[in-house]
């Protein structure tokens, strides 16, 4: 980077010349760089990662409130959104990877406790899977406000995502989610996580425990 005076026998110029010479301002401080015009990488494992990218944008759009719902929280007073880090994550931990089993259900926020255990089998209605819970016990001025758990149909992560993506949640005994609407007898990844009520009464949500399980038939 080249600091220039009066460049092009003027006070002040931008923008690129003749595809050459890039002139510009950066902190106040006139300057002029070679023109580059950026890559377009197009190797295979650049492009899976871009329809990655674009399978988890996806996901987050006909996700179901109770699933962004800790990614927001998680985001909040952070330069990022939710949105944003429920993508990053998740291409962080899938990438690369055959099926989508390594998935992030919930990143945690604000200090929530995980379950000891989330474990799925297929439910007693086509479709369904039931989850269950254990949890470990509430530390003193904390209450569980909700267990959750979401599932989706297992698939190639480099291919459009092909839905649906369900959630419930037990706010009642804390231990037992059935999840509907999956498909007859599909392999399914399944994550569970729990929503807490803290002291102060601010919400505040557990990492996600991924497994899997076939929906009932």
């Amino acid at each position: 980077m080249a600091k220039v005076t009066a460049p092009l026998l003027s006070f002040g110029a931008s923008g690129t010349i003749g595809k050459t010479a890039t002139f510009a301002v950066w902190r106040g401080v006139k300057y002029a760089r070679q023109r580059v015009t950026p890559a377009n990488p197009r190797t295979v494992a650049q492009q899976s990662n871009r329809v990655l990218f674009a399978a988890m944008g996806e996901m987050w759009k006909v996700a179901p409130v109770l699933v962004q719902s800790p990614w927001n929280a998680f985001a909040q007073g952070r330069p990022f959104t939710g949105r944003n880090k429920m993508i990053g994550e998740n291409v962080r931990v899938i990438g690369g990877e055959a099926d989508m089993q390594n998935f992030i259900g919930s990143p945690g926020a604000r200090g929530g406790l995980i379950p000891t255990d989330v474990s799925a089998v297929a439910g007693g209605a086509s479709g369904e899977i039931d989850v269950s819970f254990t949890n470990p016990a509430a530390p003193t001025g904390w209450a569980l406000a909700s267990a959750i758990a979401c599932a989706f149909p297992d698939q190639d992560p480099t291919i459009e995502f092909g839905g649906p993506i369900v959630a419930d949640e037990d706010a009642v005994t804390f231990n037992a989610v059935t999840l509907a609407g999956l498909g007859s007898a599909v392999s399914c990844v399944v994550a569970g996580w729990l929503q807490w009520t803290k002291p102060d009464g601010s919400t505040a949500y557990s990492v996600g425990i991924s497994t899997t399980s076939l929906s009932a038939a």
